[in-house]
């Protein structure tokens, strides 16, 4: 869903603009990293409606470098084309490890403004309403 949002809204555009100024490959680029950035200003939106914390900006700051680890591969796969390749093994272990080393950045926010804790509360209540309005058999 959310491919389907950015993609035809962010990417799209961005790459059709840049392609005029700085050709196809620098606009493909521009394009991925408008996506992420987008997207994690959505997020810290997302945050703050949850919270109601200011942002800290870790969590765009987290999409950014998705976006800069995503745009280094596009560039080294377009470098060294099909002459390289890493095994599927090797190149999961690299994406695990920097998504484990990066997701400090997205997590803290969340465990920090207690919004896991809000999160449970209201699931506990939308149980408690369930259960109250929908007749069990039992």
């Amino acid at each position: 869903m959310v491919t389907g949002i950015l993609r035809p809204t962010i990417y799209y555009p961005i790459w059709y603009t840049f392609t005029r100024m700085v050709g196809t490959k620098c606009a493909k680029l521009a394009g991925v990293m408008a996506t992420f950035v987008v997207s994690g200003l959505m997020h810290e939106l997302i945050f703050y409606n949850g919270t109601r914390v200011p942002p800290t900006w870790e969590v765009t700051l987290y999409f950014v470098l998705q976006g800069v680890y995503t745009s280094l591969e596009i560039v080294v796969k377009e470098m060294v084309g099909d002459r390289f390749r890493l095994h599927p093994v090797i190149s999961r272990f690299l994406t695990i490890a920097f998504l484990l080393a990066t997701n400090g950045l997205f997590f803290a926010q969340v465990l920090r403004d207690g919004m896991v804790l809000k999160v449970n509360e209201e699931y506990g209540e939308l149980v408690e309403f369930v259960k109250g309005a929908v007749p069990w058999p039992f």
